[in-house]
């Protein structure tokens, strides 16, 4: 073809038919121009193709993921929320002597437990990650979307930081202090004489600590979870586009 074109420009100056020649030529450039324009549109399409592919799949992804972690949040809260509960039911144990001695040690025993736990969340964050880190997350076209999933990270943090204290403070405060007391913990042998121990002032900063602490921690993981369930939302709807 180049060759084609070459002899067609060699006759018309051998023929001395310059202003046709240059004609010829201008029109020559203009068909390459335009070659390369529409090879470049091509191409632009393409890319923008393969970029919409993998930021569907990387949505569904995290989609995925993300609906994994806010069951995982739900059954953390629950649990934390009966430690509350406990808590408070500790506390006014401790003002009401009453309802103290009348309690049975089973009971007892089961409302302590409650309150102490301390439920850690861990989740799984490996697909967010991997999508920030290769820069995958500059692929999602929705700029809101791209901010919620960089503070992901960030919110989960600060719901944790509660969980954090309370088990910092439980191995350095409660089982060397209070969980040392044999009169509080072992359950099977409370009697009404000893069960004067639950007002002492050590278990009784505890139980104001840990009511008040846990109380922090799940505004937190609560406001984590309408995050997150704000986040999968949006993901869901720039999917269904």
């Amino acid at each position: 073809m180049i060759k084609f074109f070459r002899k067609i420009r060699q006759n018309l100056l051998s023929q001395g038919k310059t202003g046709k020649y240059l004609k010829y030529a201008f029109g020559e450039i203009l068909l390459v121009v335009i070659g390369i324009l529409i090879a470049l549109q091509v191409s632009n399409w393409n890319k923008k193709r393969i970029d919409s592919d993998s930021e569907k799949e990387a949505l569904y992804d995290l989609n995925t993921e993300i609906k994994s972690n806010i069951k995982a949040l739900e059954i953390i809260i629950a649990e934390h929320e009966k430690s509350l509960v406990a808590g408070k039911e500790i506390k006014s144990m401790i003002t009401d002597t009453n309802k103290l001695n009348s309690i049975s040690n089973d009971s007892l025993q089961s409302i302590l437990i409650v309150m102490n736990y301390n439920y850690t969340y861990d989740p799984k964050l490996g697909i967010l990650n991997s999508v920030i880190n290769s820069g995958r997350i500059n692929l999602i076209q929705n700029k809101e979307i791209r901010y919620m999933l960089s503070s992901i990270n960030e919110f989960i943090i600060d719901a944790d930081e509660d969980t954090k204290i309370i088990e910092k403070l439980r191995g350095e405060y409660y089982w060397p202090m209070i969980a040392s007391k044999k009169e509080i913990i072992d359950y099977n042998k409370l009697s009404r004489d000893n069960k004067k121990s639950f007002r002492n002032p050590e278990f009784i900063f505890w139980v104001d600590f840990i009511t008040t602490v846990r109380q922090s921690g799940l505004e937190e993981e609560n406001d984590l979870l309408e995050f997150l369930k704000k986040v999968n939302i949006a993901i869901e709807s720039e999917i269904k586009k």
